[in-house]
């Protein structure tokens, strides 16, 4: 117990040198890439930044040893968009001493007081409750395993260029949703361009209905039309010819 206070201790002079630097100039918040969590948010500096998950949208609930253990990103106007980051995801949240924290997608950001460099997650995942933040503004978790369900009958692929309408309105999907992390062109992280693995449209159905550790799920956010159409869009583009995924394939797998 004391070394967690001599650490955190340790940590907090450094972050509280850092804020007092943020308050004076730009805040930038971007992303970093770890091996495990794949792309999350940090500060310019490489700094680590978290969500709570008892916060509720664009209000702070951590205060008083709550806040020294888990220090705001504290801002004076509106954080700036860095690598990898939606600009349109950044916002700002008062807190009760009239300070500005930074938000994304309205969760409120935080550092973690035991990390000490730039890298350092040792926030991820603390007490079920602290989580990385993805670049789509959703806490990275550990994937949940999927119920066991009952195959599916297969459908004849459908040569996609006889669905044109669904090739149109999946690209628009997915500029929307995906291209942040993926790129328009395909070629982002992860890359989808000649990528051989979107032959298995199950395999692509499952991750975008419920996502992994490295995305999240769109199955609550997407119709059965709109993810048809993205998948389709994505395994006939940038050098893939896969065929057409059907509404009624997405329906058949939630």
């Amino acid at each position: 117990m004391r070394e967690w206070f001599v650490l955190g201790a340790l940590g907090l002079a450094g972050l509280g040198a850092l804020a007092l630097q943020q308050q004076a100039a730009e805040v930038v918040v971007q992303t970093s890439e770890h091996q495990g969590y794949g792309q999350y948010l940090t500060d310019a500096q490489g700094r680590s930044l978290y969500l709570f998950t008892n916060d509720s949208k664009n209000t702070s609930n951590c205060y008083d040893q709550c806040a020294q253990n888990w220090p705001p990103l504290l801002v004076k106007d509106k954080p700036v968009a860095g690598k990898g980051v939606a600009a349109s995801l950044l916002g700002t949240t008062q807190r009760r001493n009239d300070t500005l924290q930074a938000t994304y997608n309205g969760w409120p950001l935080y550092y973690f007081a035991r990390d000490q460099k730039a890298g350092d997650t040792n926030g991820q995942g603390v007490g079920g409750v602290w989580f990385l933040v993805s670049p789509y503004g959703v806490a990275i978790k550990p994937p949940q395993p999927s119920p066991a369900a009952t195959p599916a009958t297969p459908e004849p692929m459908v040569a996609a260029a006889q669905n044109p309408e669904l090739m149109r309105a999946g690209e628009a999907a997915f500029k929307a949703n995906c291209a942040m992390c993926h790129g328009e062109q395909g070629r982002g992280n992860p890359a989808l361009a000649e990528n051989r693995k979107l032959q298995d449209a199950d395999f692509v159905i499952r991750q975008v209905l419920r996502g992994s550790r490295y995305m999240p799920a769109f199955g609550d956010r997407l119709s059965d039309r709109e993810i048809a159409a993205i998948i389709t869009f994505i395994r006939n583009s940038w050098g893939n010819n896969y065929g057409t995924v059907t509404e009624g394939m997405v329906k058949t797998r939630r």
